[in-house]
């Protein structure tokens, strides 16, 4: 993906928020406008990637134990309940791993971009939802997940501007 041209646009921040308190369907009716080429795309999954990202670090900062990181899987898929399946245990814990820099799997885990975003979306409005948010809460969450993502995004310009060698 070329992220020189990725922009975090107010919509996709519009976007967040109405997945972050609505859930999933929120996102249904603006699926075409979000969708209308791949930097719009692209914006929004940056803002849902780094979400995680934030929230996990949240969860899990400063300091955290890598059984923590499996009972925290273990907990989300029964929390799951009947969806527990769409939660495939190795994605979510290599997922919660890298969001905090914890050591790699040593198991391979499955490359499935479909059971990542499960993973993703779950957990990440499971977080949401334990954070337990008031209306200002939520608003710095969202104001610290765009700092992030802006910063991510920079970095990804940055690394594919570098000369390789």
């Amino acid at each position: 993906m070329d992220y020189s041209t990725v922009e975090i646009r107010e919509k996709n921040i519009l976007a967040l928020r109405s997945f972050l308190l609505e859930g999933p369907e929120a996102w249904v009716p603006l699926q075409d406008e979000l969708q209308v080429d791949d930097e719009t795309a692209a914006g929004y999954m940056s803002l849902l990637f780094c979400a995680f990202e934030v929230a996990m670090r949240r969860k899990f900062a400063p300091t955290y134990t890598v059984g923590q990181i499996v009972r925290f899987v273990a907990d989300l898929r029964i929390a799951a309940g009947e969806d527990a399946d769409l939660i495939d245990p190795l994605i979510a814990e290599d997922m919660v791993r890298r969001a905090v820099d914890a050591p790699a799997l040593k198991a391979t885990v499955p490359d499935d971009l479909t059971a990542a975003l499960n993973a993703e979306v779950f957990i990440l409005l499971y977080l949401v939802a334990e954070m337990d948010l008031d209306r200002a809460g939520l608003e710095q969450f969202i104001e610290e997940v765009i700092a992030y993502t802006e910063q991510w995004l920079a970095a990804r310009r940055e690394a594919s501007t570098a000369p390789s060698s």
